[in-house]
Parts: structure tokens; C-alpha cells; sequence
């Protein structure tokens, strides 16, 4: 698969109605969730290609790792909504949205069951127990295939390769927090994020820890478990800067330990 004018070939695609003008030296890559499933991936291009739906994205990305399009990139698409990242406001106007199918937020039912918003039956082997970065108590959220993550990957390096203007990788809950929770916290943003940060032609960011001590969690909360102990004046390798208090960062612990975690935000300079 590559990029050749604008669209993903060979692949499957169909124009949706509903854009915006051009979409010019992009320099955002967001990534949402459906919060579907019954329908798959077609379901969800089927929608956007409906007038009434009144949104779209450019690529849905299936459980199965199927790719479609409906939007060409140089074109914007109604993914973002209301929406602000670095004081820009109004997301669609500089950003590439990738949809990826997953119901997001679960819940278990009194019989039992774990559920989706339309009441839907989810294995439960597929629901994951996690806390939200936006949030501070625990919700189920399903999990992603990593059949669909590598087709995410996939897409993203051939984006990142093709529009060099992008810059970042957020969630629409990085450029809508309390509106959006997608892509939510079962999905690996900093794996993706440092794709991003990792291109030859980026320099990694540094910051020191200002604190005598700074727990380095496995999340962005203070639920999670504390995987070491950085030292005042360590410097360490922004992976994540998130506009919320959480940064994640790779560096060396006290113990001599390297280590990819999260940490408070404040405590960096």
C-alpha cells in the first residue's frame, strides 16, 4: 500500500459528502475510536458517506486491519468537532483523523455481562479495566487487536512519510478533553506518538526533573502502580506531552533502570 495522489493505493474507497475545503500542510494526525462494532468498518464508511451524518474522517481502520477511505488527505475532514491544540482551535482545518473501530468505554450490566452503549454483549476477554487520563476512576474499555494496530502503524508511517508538515499524534481527547474520550486508554498512544518523534528529522525533547523525587508510574494517574524513582536533575526524553498534568517520558531511574512511564508534569523542566 501507498499514497498516490492524495489516497491510499490499492485500497478500498469511496468519496464522503461531507468535507471541508483543501486541507493544506497538515501538521496533526488525530486518532479516534468509533465507539461501534455491530456494523464493522464498512458500517461506519458507510455512514460518513451519508449527507445527514454531518461527519467523517479520512481512513476507518477494522478490527480485521481492513483500511478504508473516504476522505483524500489533502482534503479536510469532520472529525475533530470543537476542538484546540497548541491555541488553534477548530482541528479539522489542520489535522489527518484516523477512525479506529472499537466500542471505547464498557460497562457490566447486573446480569453480568459486559456491554457496550447500545447495549451490545462484548467478550470479556476484550474488556480491559483502566483509568482514563482525563479521568480518576476506573472504567472497562475495550482492548484493540494488534492485527488493527499494525494496520494502524502501517497507515501512520505512510502518512508521516508523505505529509513531513505533521508534527504530532494526539487523540481526540488531547484536542477535546471532557467532550471526547477517544481513543481512550486501552490504546497505546505512546507508541505512536513516538513514531512521530522518532523521524530523522525531528530532535528529541529533553526535560530535567526538578523534584528530589519523581515516581515514574505505569499511567497517567496516581492509580497506577509506581515502576521506580527518577532523581532530581535526571534528564529525560519526552515521548508524550499531553495538554493534561501527565507527561510520558523515557530515562534512567535511581536503581540505573531504563524505563518508558509516565510522570507528573510539573515536576519537569
Amino acid at each position: 500500500m501507498q499514497i498516490v495522489d492524495h489516497r491510499l493505493k490499492p485500497g478500498w474507497y469511496k468519496p464522503s459528502p461531507n468535507v471541508g475545503g483543501a486541507l493544506v500542510r497538515p501538521t496533526l494526525l488525530v486518532m479516534h475510536f468509533t465507539a461501534g462494532g455491530g456494523a464493522g468498518p464498512k458500517g461506519v464508511a458507510d455512514y460518513f458517506l451519508r449527507p445527514e451524518a454531518k461527519a467523517s474522517a479520512h481512513v476507518v481502520v477494522g478490527r480485521d486491519g481492513g483500511v478504508l477511505q473516504v476522505v483524500p488527505f489533502n482534503v479536510k475532514a469532520w472529525h475533530a468537532g470543537r476542538s484546540v491544540w497548541r491555541g488553534r482551535s477548530n482541528c479539522n482545518d489542520f489535522s489527518i483523523g484516523v477512525e479506529i473501530d472499537n466500542w471505547g468505554r464498557l460497562t457490566r450490566t447486573a446480569d453480568g455481562l459486559v456491554r457496550s452503549w447500545t447495549n451490545a454483549v462484548v467478550d470479556p476477554g476484550k474488556a480491559a479495566e483502566l483509568t482514563h487520563k482525563n479521568e480518576t476512576s476506573r472504567s472497562l474499555w475495550e482492548t484493540y487487536d494488534e492485527t488493527q494496530l499494525q494496520a494502524v502503524v502501517r497507515v501512520t508511517r505512510l502518512i508521516l512519510a508523505a505529509y513531513p508538515s505533521i508534527t504530532e499524534i494526539v487523540g481526540h481527547d488531547d484536542i477535546a478533553p471532557g467532550r471526547k474520550t477517544d481513543p481512550g486508554p486501552a490504546f497505546p498512544m505512546g507508541r505512536f506518538v513516538a513514531l512521530a518523534a522518532g523521524r530523522g528529522d525531528r530532535a528529541p525533547i529533553t526535560r530535567r526533573v526538578t523534584a528530589s523525587r519523581l515516581n515514574a508510574r505505569g499511567g497517567a494517574g496516581l492509580d497506577f502502580d509506581v515502576l521506580g524513582v527518577f532523581t532530581q536533575g535526571t534528564q529525560v526524553e519526552v515521548i508524550y506531552d499531553s495538554p493534561g498534568p501527565w507527561a510520558q517520558v523515557t530515562g534512567r531511574l535511581s536503581d540505573g533502570a531504563e524505563v518508558t512511564a509516565w510522570v507528573a508534569d510539573q515536576y519537569l523542566a
